[in-house]
């Protein structure tokens, strides 16, 4: 045998060996509950029954905390999850969603567009497509910290991925601080069309959905101080080009309502509870309108979402309560600083 030869041999045998076990370290540090999303409750989706979620949200922490899927149950019998943590990227849900298909097939698929210009301020949106591709791709990678939580009792446990979140990861802020800045929608004199990675994810993403007979629904959550018209286009391009439907809750013709003096709780960065509930009911007409979704309320082998909607009526009878006094705080405290627009 040429010399060559068993060189390249020896050096695919230990590339085989290297990536079986780099694979298998990944499998090991996998997280042992679907509570795993620190601060963040999309991982209750994987403990939902097979194909009972019909309106699946995907996007960042603007639609964890924007949009309450059980208040489509409430009203219309809708059943939805919004799967959405902080920082996640169009590659992230990609893949998240392929894995998403092999229990759920929803009918709509939402994709909360803020995600297409995520990245943290000192990166390129190259070095962000590389890190989160990679961390998708390679568990290790991504759970590398999980080591510090392995014991010799834990290490071959069954993984429990039981846990339900009544709230369909949706997380209501009650917090009230006012964005004071104004109109937001204009040109800022850039333009910032989908970077290259972003648009080829977003692609592979309208394929994902319609291989598995999912409509896909691009919105933008209101956000006062992330987003501009110049975003705006960079989505609408996208969406004209591939011909996919395109609400911006930031435009003046599709406002929920949004008072940003008291429905954000930091400024215009998110939505708090006052905010999202507006949000909701809005999205929620727009998907009972253009969608065929059934009403599931009291149907046989819906009785856990029965239960989980009084329980999530619980939690935002108190939210709403909780919000409201944070929000009077607020209008005494732009009162006495004269800020209070009459």
């Amino acid at each position: 045998m040429k010399l060559w030869i068993k060189h390249a041999l020896h050096i695919t045998a230990f590339l085989l060996v290297l990536a079986a076990a780099v694979f298998l370290a990944g499998h090991y540090l996998m997280p042992h509950s679907n509570r795993y999303l620190s601060g963040y409750t999309a991982g209750g989706l994987l403990g939902e029954d097979f194909d009972t979620v019909d309106v699946l949200v995907m996007g960042d922490s603007n639609a964890a905390q924007g949009i309450a899927p059980m208040q489509w149950y409430t009203e219309n019998g809708v059943t939805g999850y919004t799967y959405a943590s902080g920082w996640l990227s169009v590659y992230n849900i990609y893949y998240r969603l392929r894995s998403i298909y092999e229990e759920q097939t929803p009918k709509v698929v939402v994709l909360c567009t803020d995600v297409c210009y995520s990245k943290f301020s000192d990166e390129t949106y190259l070095q962000a497509a590389i890190g989160d591709i990679t961390d998708e791709l390679i568990p290790l990678v991504r759970f590398h910290d999980n080591w510090k939580d392995l014991t010799p009792a834990n290490l071959f446990e069954e993984h429990d991925y039981t846990w339900r979140d009544p709230n369909k990861g949706y997380m209501p802020i009650t917090d009230v601080a006012a964005c004071l800045r104004g109109e937001y929608m204009y040109y800022d004199g850039r333009t910032e069309p989908l970077p290259f990675l972003v648009g080829v994810y977003m692609e592979r993403i309208a394929d994902l959905c319609a291989e598995h007979g999912s409509e896909l629904l691009l919105i933008t959550v209101p956000a006062s101080s992330s987003w501009n018209l110049t975003r705006h286009d960079g989505v609408q391009a996208f969406a004209d080009a591939h011909g996919l439907p395109y609400i911006d809750y930031n435009m003046a013709e599709n406002d929920p309502g949004i008072d940003w003096l008291f429905d954000t709780p930091d400024g215009g960065s998110h939505l708090n509870v006052l905010g999202s509930e507006k949000l909701t009911a809005a999205l929620g007409a727009y998907l009972v309108e253009n969608y065929d979704l059934p009403d599931h309320r009291g149907e046989p082998g819906f009785e856990a979402w029965d239960a989980d909607a009084a329980s999530y009526a619980a939690t935002m009878d108190t939210a709403r309560a909780a919000a409201a006094q944070n929000a009077g705080v607020q209008r005494t405290a732009l009162e006495e600083s004269g800020q209070l627009p009459e």
